[in-house]
């Protein structure tokens, strides 16, 4: 009996994070100016979609690869932005709990962060 419960309670916790926090998070940008065109990509090199300074939400595969924002606009030097991604609490708690396994292969223990604003210069 005492095997079953802690197996149960193993079950129960295991990968908190892609319970808790999911595999996708919704990227917000603040762009500037709304005429410029952003390329977003995985570090790797991957394109993971677009954004603009009037379509600025864009929802992504949580990992723990780096994105990276490319945008350009005419009249404004183009600019490139590193988003970085880092293990969020839930995770780490899955890595006490079950070795994070689950969560690192979904990668549900990453995060980017929420919200980013995006300047570009005038030439």
């Amino acid at each position: 009996m005492n095997k079953f419960i802690i197996l149960l309670t193993a079950f129960v916790f295991t990968s908190c994070a892609s319970i808790t926090q999911g595999t996708n998070q919704l990227l917000a940008f603040s762009i500037t100016p709304v005429e410029a065109t952003c390329t977003v990509t995985s570090d790797g090199g991957g394109q993971v979609g677009s954004v603009s300074g009037t379509i600025n939400m864009l929802q992504v595969a949580k990992d723990n690869s780096d994105l990276l924002v490319n945008c350009v606009a005419k009249g404004y030097k183009s600019k490139i932005t590193r988003l970085v991604s880092s293990a969020q609490t839930a995770g780490i708690i899955g890595v006490t709990l079950d070795l994070g396994i689950v969560d690192m292969l979904t990668g549900a223990m990453w995060k980017y962060p929420d919200h980013t604003t995006i300047i570009l210069e005038e030439k």
